[in-house]
Parts: structure tokens; sequence; C-alpha cells
């Protein structure tokens, strides 16, 4: 920021009556509510522009105001409003962000500034054929990051206008307000009041340009909505949009003749729409079940003219949003009743053509007897590879007419595939018997299916190959027995591997309860006050409880309704800091407490509570390199529905890497060498089971921070044979 020149300072003024003062803030106070209230009724942001400039004129008593809004595509600051100018001047100014003059650098440095275009030659090139007559004061206008509309409204109208800030997390700066005053008239109230001012005014603004983004939004789905109409209605064949309820939301008129008719239509035709609705509908619940992305089905209904039947394929597509979530389906309606009429008639000559062949199939009838009680699929061939002769089983593999499904037909034309190579092969070869294994497709279940085939050329009395006979065997069930053989062998390695895993969590968690034991006895040892052992050894005892009911945990006793209370998260955070009190002071580590002595009790597992403190306290310490800070704080958690407490653990330590913080709570990983990888794994494991949550934040050589959010009363938990109506005290 530029320079103040001495002359611009605020003079201290002879300070006003307790009285005067009283009635300047109510003044002002009342200015301040009726502007911001006539802005957010304006809709238009140029409109709210005009009354933030003229606010600060006819209601502040300055004689010059304007504002300016960034431009981000032309790297710009535009001044968009303006009064008090006269009317020769140029207040359409237009200056570049990169200038370095101090009335453009108040956007980057967020700062407001006091610009004199007397001293300032940069400032008075950009701003001095505006027709200013005096300094300027320049106020930098900042939005919410991200803000809703209605959020942008309350903080607008929120009281306390004269605080020392708003609490915002602010977003870039949205433009600037220049004030023309003399800098020495402005005493610090007015000045501070100015500066909340343009708070609010940037709030407002922020809301006008989400309200004309959003109008944007609309009027460019207006008019997608035209062109899918213009695109609709120039397609001959019938198109329909449901919705989820399968109601009509947008139709064609070709689907208009088919679904809708008007009210002065006759009763044939009435009932004509009526049928093809329900025709319709029965489709869309048939294809709201189906499996399949693109439904193809074909529907048969009645022209409301003639009458007469109407064949379509109907190809359905879901429409889906943004975001990938269903909204309904697009129909195509594809005319097939010729080509309907076309297959019966071919339907019938084939059925003439096989009564024709009916004949001179009899004579096979004895070897196809002979071959449809074979136990194995058998396939016959000719010289060249084609298909002679199936079984009944063997049909079933490779030769389906009318294939119930396109992924039958498919593994059926790979299965002819397969066998055709397999005898194209033998063909070539010296030997007139051979055996393989093959793998083919089962047509019902799409599954693999293991075949052994034995083929053998049959031979005529010159020699010549008149026919390839295969036999195959279904190796399923043997293959099944290895599987099953394989599966026990990895279940009993598998059973192996979970008594380690149980022995090493068993271990981790039991290992902290004694280390605290290990620690008291030790204080105990140091000090020969009876009052201070005492408290060491309950503390002891505590641990050792705690010791037993982690192994009845480890091994899958349930937990009892009794071990539910209403516990003190500050006093239960005490004792484990008392715990590692002498491990914190050998690493040189300094402990700060920040304990809300408000914060509400919440029912939960006391033991298991402290378990989770401990666990993230030692974690911090051991990250913690050549001395450090934890810092532990506990507070009211506001942002949740319910009442919650949380409780953050922050340390200066190593941090935690990006990849290292998706696994971090996974069961046996770990970042140190000799850990063990349970430690943060049951720590999550115990708050997800009260309710809660835990999140962590991590900057690499900056440290950690684990925040755990718990519920005060989580209804996870069990009632027990606690008293229902205990209440957590504050």
């Amino acid at each position: 920021m530029a320079n103040v020149p001495s002359q611009l300072t605020p003079t201290h003024l002879p300070p006003p009556s307790e009285e005067e003062a009283l009635d300047e803030r109510l003044r002002q106070y009342d200015f301040f509510l009726e502007t911001t209230t006539q802005m957010l009724a304006t809709p238009r942001l140029h409109e709210r522009l005009l009354l933030a400039a003229e606010a600060v004129v006819s209601g502040l008593g300055y004689p010059q105001s304007a504002i300016a809004m960034v431009d981000e595509r032309s790297a710009t600051l535009r001044v968009r409003a303006t009064a008090g100018f006269a009317e020769g001047g140029d207040p359409a100014r237009v200056m570049p962000l990169d200038s370095g003059a101090a009335c453009v650098a108040v956007v980057h440095e967020g700062r407001p500034v006091w610009v004199s275009l007397r001293d300032d030659e940069a400032s008075c090139a950009l701003l001095g054929g505006m027709g200013w007559g005096q300094d300027v004061l320049a106020l930098p206008l900042f939005g919410l990051q991200e803000a809703s509309p209605k959020r942008a409204w309350e903080l607008a109208l929120k009281p306390g206008f004269a605080d020392s800030s708003l609490g915002l997390e602010r977003s870039s700066c949205l433009g600037v307000l220049y004030v023309g005053a003399r800098a020495e008239a402005v005493d610090a109230f007015a000045h501070r009041f100015l500066v909340r001012l343009s708070e609010r005014f940037g709030l407002i603004l922020s809301h006008g340009i989400q309200h004309e983004r959003l109008r944007a939004s609309v009027e460019k789905l207006q008019r997608e909505r035209q062109w899918v109409e213009s695109i609709m209605k120039s397609v001959a064949d019938p198109i329909v949009l449901t919705n989820l309820d399968n109601e009509i939301l947008l139709q064609n008129r070709r689907a208009e003749e088919l679904f809708s008719g008007s009210n002065d239509a006759g009763e044939g035709k009435r009932r004509a729409l009526k049928m093809n609705d329900l025709l319709f509908s029965a489709y869309l619940s048939s294809a709201a079940v189906s499996s399949s992305a693109v439904v193809q089905r074909d529907i048969t209904l009645v022209d409301p003219i003639e009458g007469s039947d109407i064949h379509f394929e109907v190809i359905s597509t879901p429409a889906l949003n943004a975001r990938g979530e269903r909204l309904g389906l697009v129909s195509i309606f594809r005319d097939v009743t010729d080509l309907r009429e076309a297959n019966e008639e071919l339907a019938r000559n084939f059925q003439k053509l096989q009564q024709a062949e009916a004949e001179a199939r009899r004579e096979r009838d004895r070897l196809d007897l002979i071959i449809e009680n074979v136990g194995h699929p058998v396939v016959v061939c000719d010289a060249s590879g084609n298909f002679i002769l199936f079984n009944r089983r063997a049909e079933l593999l490779f030769q389906q007419d009318e294939a119930p499904t396109a992924g039958a037909a498919t593994a059926v034309r790979a299965n002819s595939v397969k066998l055709t190579s397999f005898i194209s092969a033998l063909a070539s070869a010296s030997e007139t018997d051979r055996q393989a294994e093959i793998e083919l497709i089962d047509p019902e279940t799409g599954r693999g299916l293991p075949m052994e085939i034995t083929a053998g050329e049959v031979l005529d009395a010159k020699g010549q190959v008149t026919a390839v006979v295969s036999v195959l065997h279904d190796l399923t069930e043997i293959r099944e027995l290895e599987r099953r053989r394989v599966e026990q062998q990895l279940f009993e390695s598998e059973k192996l591997a979970a008594v380690g895993r149980l022995a090493a969590s068993i271990a981790h968690e039991v290992n902290n309860p004694l280390e605290a034991i290990k620690n008291s006895l030790y204080l105990m040892e140091t000090t020969r006050e009876a009052e201070k052992n005492a408290r060491f050894l309950e503390i002891a005892r505590k641990e050792t409880e705690r010791v037993s009911h982690i192994i009845r945990q480890m091994l899958g006793f349930a937990r009892r309704s009794g071990e539910v209370e209403w516990v003190d998260a500050n006093q239960l955070l005490e004792e484990t800091l008392v715990l590692v009190e002498k491990k914190l002071k050998q690493s040189g580590v300094r402990s700060v407490r920040e304990l809300d002595p408000r914060l509400p009790r919440v029912r939960a597992r006391a033991d298991q509570l402290r378990q989770v403190f401990l666990n993230l306290i030692l974690n911090a310490q051991q990250a913690i390199r050549g001395g450090g800070e934890i810092r532990v704080s506990t507070a009211r958690y506001e942002q949740a529905i319910q009442p919650s407490v949380v409780v953050q653990i922050s340390d200066t330590g190593v941090g935690i890497g990006a990849e290292e913080m998706a696994h971090i709570f996974e069961p046996f990983y770990s970042t140190r060498k000799k850990g063990t990888g349970l430690g943060l794994w049951v720590t999550h494991d115990i708050v997800r089971q009260h309710g809660g949550r835990i999140e962590v934040t991590s900057e690499k050589g900056r440290g950690t921070t684990f925040q755990i959010i718990l519920l005060v009363d989580s209804p996870k938990l069990e009632e027990g044979g606690e008293d229902k109506d205990a209440r957590a005290l504050s």
C-alpha cells in the first residue's frame, strides 16, 4: 500500500459527549439498516451499485463516491457506479490491475488506503479525469467464498456493524468503494464505520453477482429446452421423455398423436389413447426394473385414427443430470409393423420348407436316436469342417436357432469357432485321432465349461475322410473338486494369518495400559507423598482393569451395557496427560492445554475414550523430532445439528504426506519401522462405535491435527441399566 502522507492522517478531533456519540451511532445504525435493506430488495446488480454509491453521498454526507468492480477476464478494475460528480466528467474509468497505483493496489492488499491525487501521479492518471474534488478513501469490497444467497442475506443484516470483524473467510476482492473526503475530517469512528459498511456492501454485491449468474443459468436452460423441443419436433418417429414416476414430461408431435388427444376427440379415439397410455405405462414399469442401461423391447399400440395395431420397437435410454443421477427415460419408437409382417411371412415359408424336409429326415431318425442317448455332447462334421449332426447336449452348446439372449448367441458362436479350429488342426495332423482340453461357454449361465474332447476321423473304403466324430466330456465337477481343495488350503492359511493379526492387535492394545501402569509405579517410587501415591495407585488399578477389558474385547465377548456412562472429556484428557508426562519430558515435548471448563459431559465408554486420547498423544509425541509442542483443546461443536463436542490434538511434528494420509486408518499400516499399524485403526473404530467421527489435517514438516467430534448423547450406544433421564452437565 502506498505511504499515506502526513497531511492525510486522521486528526484526533475533540471527543464528542456520550449523548452525541450515542445519537450518532443510532443514526448510522438506522442508515445502515435502511441502505442494506434497499439494496437486498433490488434484484439487479447495477441498481445495487447505484444505491450503494448514492447512499454514501446522500446518507453519510460525503461529496463524492464511486464503486469499481474487478473484471477478471480483462484483468481490469471498472467503475460501475458514481454519485456526486458533475455531468461533464468522465466517470466510466477502466484501470488495469497491474498498474501499481495506490487506487488499484487496494485490490491486492485488501486494506483501506487514502489516495492523494495531488501526490500520487499514478492514481491521478487513473482517477483524475473523473473530477474528484479532494482526497479519496479506497475501501476493498469482499464477498463470501462460495456463499449461498441465503447466507449472504443473513450476514448482510447481522447486527454489530461496528464490531472489529465479521468473522468471515474472505475470498478474492470483488471491487473497491471510493469515497471522496478530507482525511483530517474523518475521525476514527467514521473510518471504522466506512470499513464495516464496505464489508456489508461486499456481501450484498456478492449476493447480487450470484443472483445474476443464477438468472443467466436459468435463461441458458430455457434456451436449451427450446432447442431440445425443436429437435424432437423435427424427428418423424415418436419421442417421449418421462420422469421416475413414469409421467410424460416432453413429447414430440408424433407421440402426442399416440398418447395425448384433444378434448373434442371422439369416444373411440379416447379409448385408443387410454389403451396406449396403459400399454406404455406397463412398458415403463418393466423397463424400470431392467438391469441393463439401455432397454430395447417391442410394444404394440393402437392407431387412434384407424384403430389398427401398430408395432413399435422402443429403445429407452436413461436421462442423467450433471452428477450422473437418473432423472427419467428417453424413449424412441420405431415403427416395425411392415417388418413384423415380413417376419411372419418368412416364418410361414420356413414352416413349409420344414414340412418338405421332414420326409428326408426320417431316414436319419434312427441315427439321431442313438446319438441322443449318449450321455455326452456329440458332434459330427464333414470333411470340410461343416456341422452335420448334433445330439441334444451338443446342440445346447453349438447350435441354437433362436438364442434367448444376445449373450447366449455370442456364447454359441464362440463355442462353434473353438470346435471348428480344433477339428481343422486335426485335419492338418498326421494322426486320425486326437484328445485335448478346450474351454467352452455355457450359453445359459455365461460361465466357462472346461471340456475334454476326443475326435476321430471316419474313413470310407478308399481311405478318404467322410466325417469327423467328436465326443466331449464335462470336466466341471473335476475342476470343482480341485478348486475346493485349493480353497481349503487357502482357508487354513487365512486362519493362521488371522491368529497372527489377533496376537499383534492384543499386544498393541495391552502395551499402552502396561506403559501407564509402569509410569504410575515409577512415579510412586520417586515421590513420598501419600496422597499422590494413592492417585497413581488408582491410575494403575484402572489401567489394569482396562488391560483385562481389552483382552475380553479381543476375544469377542459382548460389551456390557453398564460400561456406558456420562464422562468428562476434560478429566479423561488430564488423566491421560499425567500418564505420559514423564515420556513427554524425556522427549523434550511440551504439552499445552486449552480445555473448555463449560464442556458438557458426553455419554460414552470412559476406558475406550481414554484409549483414543492416549493413542493420539503418543503418536503426536513420536512424530516430534528434537523437541516441540503438543496442544490439546476441547470445545463445543456448533456446526452439528445435535449437541456435540470436539477434542483437538495438534503437534508440531514431521507431518503426514498426502499418499500416507489415505491409508493411516487402515489396519497394520504404519509410517514407522517398528509400528504395528493398529493404533489409529483401533482409534477410528472406537470413535465410529460412539457415533462420532475423526478428522485429520496435516502438512509435511509443519505438524498434524486430529479432531474428534462426539455426540453428547449418541444413539449408537446401548442404554443398558443406566438412568435414561440422565443428562450431560454443562
